[in-house]
């Protein structure tokens, strides 16, 4: 088993200098709204464990994940991580887990843990008084958003990344008994249900990390995401877009008005 950071370090020296302080509340009693907590990892991935375990002592997470550890399927890598996600699953359901967080070994926290502490006590609010969700992630990549009043939320239509996420026992059923691996990345199955019942924090409190990926098949598109700042990067320009997109999109309008105006003038 890897060891992991001492609990105390849920401030770290980064967070001291932005000048957060301890003793707020205790961030083991914000993680108790979960039932269970897994992380997957490759068996033979322990590096990727040890920086894992650095990133859960951070927000107060350490004692309580249980790491699902997998062999890597060579032979269809797609199917691996699906079945892997589905495995976590299958342990919540098990364990009569109501709500179950799953990560992945590459998540990587919000550098200011008190901020972090902050959205999640009131994502945790909707989470326990909110009856229409299914599955809520704490960062992704989406297509459209709607933001909630009064929360750090928004309710989307997905479309990629599964690093961090919370689902209700009801929707791990589901997926569990009517959707084994059809051919189909995790991912894509997740958008392709076209859910209304997804939402994501916002904005996000994790990240993918830019950490090499262990997906053959997709290493030459991890290639180019590096080019582009890495998932972290484009999961943050991703927000950006969608949080100016009327704004951009007017501008645009402007500027074509504007140009077609000065075409137009004697």
């Amino acid at each position: 088993m890897t060891a992991h950071p001492n609990k105390d370090s849920f401030f770290t020296a980064r967070d001291k200098k932005n000048g957060d302080s301890v003793g707020q509340s205790n961030p083991l009693s914000l993680w108790s709204f979960f039932d269970q907590v897994y992380c997957i990892s490759l068996r033979n991935r322990a590096d990727r464990r040890l920086e894992a375990g650095k990133q859960f002592a951070r927000v107060g997470l350490a004692d309580r994940v249980e790491y699902v550890l997998v062999d890597k399927e060579h032979d269809d890598p797609q199917k691996g991580i699906y079945e892997s996600h589905l495995l976590c699953m299958q342990k919540g359901i098990a364990a009569a887990a109501r709500r179950i967080l799953i990560f992945e070994d590459d998540v990587v926290f919000a550098a200011n843990t008190l901020k972090f502490q902050k959205k999640l006590a009131k994502i945790l609010k909707f989470l326990r008084e909110d009856k229409s969700w299914d599955i809520l992630f704490l960062g992704c990549m989406v297509s459209k958003s709607r933001k909630l009043r009064g929360f750090p939320i928004c309710q989307v239509q997905y479309r990629s990344l599964t690093h961090g996420y919370v689902i209700t026992e009801d929707f791990a059923r589901v997926i569990v008994q009517e959707h084994p691996w059809h051919n189909k990345a995790y991912d894509d199955f997740l958008r392709d249900l076209h859910s209304e019942r997804m939402f994501t924090a916002y904005p996000s409190i994790a990240f993918q990390s830019n950490s090499p990926s262990d997906n053959d098949a997709y290493l030459w598109l991890d290639r180019m995401r590096r080019c582009f700042g890495g998932l972290t990067g484009l999961q943050k320009f991703d927000e950006w877009y969608h949080r100016y997109s009327w704004w951009l999109i007017g501008g645009h309008i402007f500027l074509l008005g504007l140009l077609m105006f000065l075409w137009a003038s004697p």
